[in-house]
């Protein structure tokens, strides 16, 4: 089985910090790569979380392997999340509802946050930052399906929003099953906690509008 290596540790300290702002200040990492290009130490915010205010930011080292399962679960994470961004900046041209752009930043950072993984353990990633655009089909076929729905009108997008986030906490619940990196359960753990706040607003916006989602 194949690893990818990183060594370090990753700190306890949280503080609590307004996503926007902390997304502007924070997204630069440095990485300082050994001769042999087998290890690194990389000193980020493991994830911002939440949605808006009253944010915890966790300061780590990310450390240990990557295994090839573990790496894999990166890749496709770090999709399910720009998918999500995607999605949601695309509803929030639409109609202009300030919980989308707000999510569309907070995901962005959760992205970036995988992303800062797959960096660190040098993992190949053939994704890129083009709206819509994706590696994995399913995630493909995924982001047209929402974008029809989202179309339909304002609640049917608000419906989109949890179905990604009740998608998105499930896909990690399996992810975390699996996974022994320290690092990797952290930035997971911290990406469900924000999709699990993701989901109440979004329900909570259904629920003023006289709709109770999911049923």
């Amino acid at each position: 089985m194949g690893v990818h290596s990183l060594t370090s540790s990753c700190s306890k300290e949280i503080s609590g910090i307004d996503e926007v702002a902390a997304s502007d200040q924070t997204l630069a990492s440095t990485i300082q790569i050994d001769a042999d290009l087998k290890s690194a130490n990389l000193l980020v915010p493991c994830i911002l979380t939440g949605t808006i205010p009253d944010v915890p930011v966790k300061v780590c080292v990310i450390s240990g392997t990557a295994t090839d399962s573990e790496s894999t679960g990166l890749l496709f994470m770090r999709e399910e999340e720009k998918m999500a961004r995607d999605v949601y900046a695309y509803l929030y041209t639409k109609y202009n509802l300030p919980v989308f752009g707000n999510i569309t930043k907070s995901e962005n950072a959760h992205m970036l946050a995988v992303l800062r993984l797959i960096t660190a353990f040098k993992i190949t990633d053939n994704s890129n930052n083009n709206p819509g655009e994706f590696t994995n089909t399913h995630i493909r076929d995924l982001y047209q399906q929402l974008i029809s729905m989202g179309n339909i009108s304002l609640t049917d997008a608000l419906k989109v929003g949890t179905l990604i986030e009740q998608t998105d906490i499930s896909d990690l619940r399996k992810e975390l099953l699996s996974v022994t990196n320290t690092s990797v359960k952290t930035v997971y753990t911290n990406l469900m906690a924000g999709s699990n706040a993701h989901l109440k607003a979004f329900s909570w916006n259904l629920k003023i509008r006289g709709v109770v989602y999911p049923l």
